[in-house]
């Protein structure tokens, strides 16, 4: 369904993406799931996105598509005078204007004084590191992530997946809107800037706060530190985590009342110090159970359960089919199944706007 200026959230705002991160390029898509008109500025051959896997049978980057679904696109080398007067000319019209490093910011300012400028890097344009190149493992170790991951025997492990590029994403979103709500106020646009690196720090379970309190450095996590675990079932793993208050009710819920007074885990004290015990037994009663059934069993008294979900078992959740998480976009390539939004809002809903601009797209003037 196409958006709408009266049905859309945004459809007032022009943005222009400049971006080459899954950070600056996250963020556009988002103002464009709510209306805004996103232009995607490519240089020649294309965006650096567009050559990150995986990729379709097609050749298509299922990157891309992802970050850049009702885009426009217009490629424009901006490194050249010619191209760089037509981007000035673009940025007169613009509402928004996210830049990667190296771009002159005061000069798009000037051009426009209303518009916001975002710039989405790695370490910021300023202190030690504003030179390097970073990436999501690099984002995820100087932040302190990947310390607090992994057993705390071992070395800490990388989280899958562009976690802080993401919540980079986000916070440009934010901060774009933010500024935007501002400029009714002060009368004129503003430069922001978001630092995944920094993003990435905020992502740190509050462990720099903590060592800045008192200067204790909390380990890495591990079965024996809470009432948690982690079992086979015959179909799926499951994780689990019960509270004091919910002993009884779990190994009810599991069909063993019997192990609510067991006298080697009579206090919570004792269950921790012997958690091995409880965890073994715990995956010995489970593990011939269909993960559904006793999730089910467990949530139906209040303790805290959950399958760990495969990909394939994701898709397949009757949960998000009842709330109509998954839809469908046409593009040249025929239909394909896309994620749903992040969140919801009731009058100016997030919308499907189209499927994410091909490269040929982009040899066009760039005038809108």
């Amino acid at each position: 369904m196409e958006a709408t200026h009266a049905t859309s959230a945004l459809g007032h705002l022009r943005v222009l993406d400049l971006s080459e991160s899954i950070a600056g390029q996250y963020c556009a898509r988002m103002l464009a799931d709510f209306g805004a008109e996103v232009m995607l500025i490519e240089p020649p051959g294309g965006s650096a996105i567009r050559r990150m896997g995986p990729f379709r049978a097609s050749g298509e980057s299922h990157l891309f598509l992802h970050l850049n679904l009702g885009k426009q696109n217009a490629m424009i080398d901006h490194t050249t005078p010619d191209g760089w007067a037509r981007l000035l000319a673009m940025a007169k019209d613009a509402d928004a204007i996210i830049v990667p490093a190296g771009v002159d910011r005061d000069a798009l300012a000037k051009a426009n004084p209303q518009a916001v400028i975002c710039l989405c890097s790695d370490f910021g344009v300023d202190g030690p590191r504003a030179h390097w190149r970073g990436g999501e493992m690099i984002h995820q170790a100087l932040s302190g992530v990947m310390y607090k991951n992994g057993h705390a025997d071992r070395e800490p492990l990388y989280g899958c997946g562009h976690r802080a590029s993401y919540a980079a994403g986000v916070a440009a979103y934010t901060s774009i809107l933010a500024a935007i709500f501002a400029r009714a106020r002060i009368g004129r646009g503003q430069q922001v800037s978001i630092d995944t690196c920094e993003t990435a720090s905020a992502m740190t379970y509050a462990v720099p706060t903590q060592y800045n309190y008192n200067g204790t450095i909390d380990r890495r996590s591990t079965l024996t530190k809470l009432p948690s675990a982690v079992v086979k079932c015959r179909d799926a793993w499951l994780t689990v985590f019960i509270y004091a208050y919910r002993w009884r009710d779990t190994w009810n819920a599991l069909g063993m009342p019997g192990m609510a007074d067991d006298p080697r885990f009579t206090s919570l004290e004792d269950r921790m110090a012997r958690w091995d015990e409880v965890a073994a037994i715990l995956a010995a009663a489970v593990a011939d159970k269909a993960a559904d059934d006793v999730v089910n069993a467990m949530q139906a008294v209040g303790a805290i359960a959950s399958k760990a979900a495969t990909p394939a078992q994701v898709a397949a959740s009757s949960h998000l089919a009842a709330r109509g998480y998954w839809q469908n976009v046409t593009g040249a390539n025929g239909v394909r199944r896309i994620l749903g939004p992040p969140f919801r809002m009731s009058a100016t809903p997030w919308q499907v706007r189209g499927e994410a601009p091909p490269l040929s797209d982009a040899s066009k003037d760039g005038e809108r």
